[in-house]
């Protein structure tokens, strides 16, 4: 039999009872990009088009251990970004790979937030077709384009989220296929 202190012990291990950490913005990024969002061939218009960036800390030393577990829930964000639209298929937004300060959270050392990765949701109905830039440190320019079918676009009532091909051939008809290509530039 689980008394009830050890119950509210073990609910409090699995969701971190250290607490979220108070994630701070950095006053001075200076690492910035300009991401450019390109649509080519889509069938319509989206409801909506989204735009987002994640950090991680990757340092397991500067977190608690959890009790019982013994895990190390390492903290995480996620930050919204305006997109400003250049034409009927661009759009730009600008991210700092060094937007969020860097901090001691539970007096283990600094925590540096050192990975951050961009991705771009477009929406149509409850089908979201997203195209990521994923974790890396960005070394230099990147650029993903990912393919998706005319037939995905038109369930618009099937919940999903769709991140396409990288190769539009892998499709039977490659030529009812649409892309969402985003390319990061680092700005000097």
């Amino acid at each position: 039999m689980i008394s009830v202190a050890g119950l509210c012990l073990a609910f409090a291990a699995c969701s971190g009872i250290f607490g979220d950490p108070k994630i701070e913005l950095n006053p001075h990024p200076t690492k910035r990009y300009g991401i450019i969002v390109t649509f080519e061939n889509a069938p319509g218009p989206f409801d909506s088009i989204e735009a987002n960036a994640d950090y991680s800390v990757t340092d397991y030393s500067c977190v608690p251990e959890q009790p019982i577990s013994g895990a190390r829930l390492l903290p995480s964000k996620r930050i919204d970004l305006k997109l400003r639209k250049v034409s009927e298929t661009t759009y730009e937004t600008d991210m700092y790979v060094d937007l969020l300060k860097d901090k001691d959270f539970y007096s283990k050392g600094i925590c540096h937030w050192s990975e951050a990765s961009f991705s771009v949701v477009a929406s149509r109905g409850r089908m979201k077709f997203m195209t990521p830039l994923p974790n890396f440190r960005y070394p230099s320019d990147v650029e993903e384009t990912r393919y998706f079918s005319f037939s995905a676009y038109e369930r618009r009532s099937t919940d999903m989220l769709n991140t396409g091909n990288k190769d539009r051939g892998a499709y039977p008809e490659p030529s009812k296929t649409f892309s969402i290509r985003v390319n990061a530039k680092e700005m000097r």
